[in-house]
């Protein structure tokens, strides 16, 4: 009988064969015949289910907009903090605020752009929400299959290989996402005016189309690191809790909110560092940064190793939240569609 999830690795069951990674006829026994039937069976078991694919992408963009409604607000204090510069000889009796604390950055941007500015950049959060974070969350079935599939001795339910299929998904979905990020970055700075589209044909017509990839490695490098982070470790300690502690966690809410609660804090702390790096190079409208080991090197210079968590009580307060309600919501959705939970 098929798995109900195509895209899910198959569980070890030491009686038998285990169940297949994709959809399709069952497999016949293994013989020793070679030849042209041989390679067509094995291409024939290697095939994706698209379809499948498509709508786990989809139903994965729709929880993590319902995450970002939520936390916008907070992915913006976070923004802006990150944008802060500590500048020498700075005038102490200037309007800006001098610290990154998330309280006078709030206040300090309500005052000077009112109360409706707490979710500016709103419609390109939701936009990278539906690309990239639907490819990464939606992806993270297949990319861990994947990774059992083509190394043999990978556990399916090891926390490595979990790590390592977050990972994967969420640097493919940070690469094709990646203008989407960064119309968001630009929409929330504090001198941004105008609408998507209006920031879009201006970096097109300024930079061309790398200019919608500007910051691509460090966008690249954390999305792998707060997707292992976030998916890996809610995968991993989901499983732990129900096998750990059955009588009080099994599939469900309860589970699901413990287990993206502290996927929401490793990855707040794993991915906030890069996460500086990243929104300084993509609102850099001057050509500072030379990339981001130049822009590293200059935060660490100019600002101490302590700017690279800038804005971390935001993060963490932006993701999670973000983590509970996206992770929670694709599992409803998932189970409602009749897949199989994470």
């Amino acid at each position: 009988m098929p798995h109900p999830d195509a895209l899910a690795p198959a569980p070890l069951y030491p009686p038998g064969d285990g169940l297949p990674l994709h959809r399709g006829p069952p497999l016949a026994p293994a013989s020793r015949s070679t030849g042209d039937d041989s390679v067509a069976h094995s291409l024939a078991d290697d095939r994706v289910d698209m379809s499948l694919l498509l709508r786990k992408i989809g139903l994965a963009g729709a929880s993590n907009m319902t995450g970002a409604m939520v936390t916008n607000p907070a992915d913006l204090i976070k923004v802006r903090q990150q944008l802060e510069r500590r500048l020498p000889n700075a005038d102490p009796t200037s309007s800006r605020p001098r610290t990154t604390n998330a309280w006078r950055t709030l206040t300090h941007m309500v005052r000077a752009e009112g109360i409706g500015s707490i979710y500016k950049g709103l419609s390109g959060s939701l936009l990278r929400e539906l690309s990239y974070s639907g490819i990464r969350m939606g992806g993270y079935d297949l990319v861990k299959s994947t990774l059992v599939k083509f190394a043999p001795g990978a556990d399916p339910n090891g926390f490595g290989t979990k790590l390592l299929g977050g990972m994967g998904s969420g640097m493919v979905g940070a690469a094709v996402a990646n203008p989407a990020d960064l119309l968001k970055v630009r929409l929330q700075s504090p001198a941004a005016k105008g609408t998507l589209r209006d920031h879009a044909s201006q970096i097109y017509r300024h930079e061309g189309i790398k200019g919608f990839y500007r910051a691509l490695v460090p966008t690249t490098i954390r999305a792998g690191i707060l997707t292992a982070a976030q998916l890996g470790t809610y995968d991993h300690f989901k499983h732990l809790l129900k096998r750990d502690f059955p009588q009080h966690f099994h599939e469900g809410i309860r589970t699901h909110l413990v287990a993206s609660g502290i996927a929401g804090f490793c990855c707040s702390a794993a991915s906030n560092p890069i996460d500086v790096i990243k929104v300084r190079i993509m609102s850099d409208r001057t050509g500072q940064y030379r990339g981001s080991l130049h822009c590293a090197a200059l935060l660490l210079k100019n600002e101490g190793p302590l700017a690279f968590y800038k804005g971390f009580s935001m993060c963490f307060w932006r993701l999670w939240p973000h983590s509970l309600v996206s992770l929670v919501v694709f599992e409803q959705l998932r189970k409602a569609v009749g897949m199989t939970a994470i």
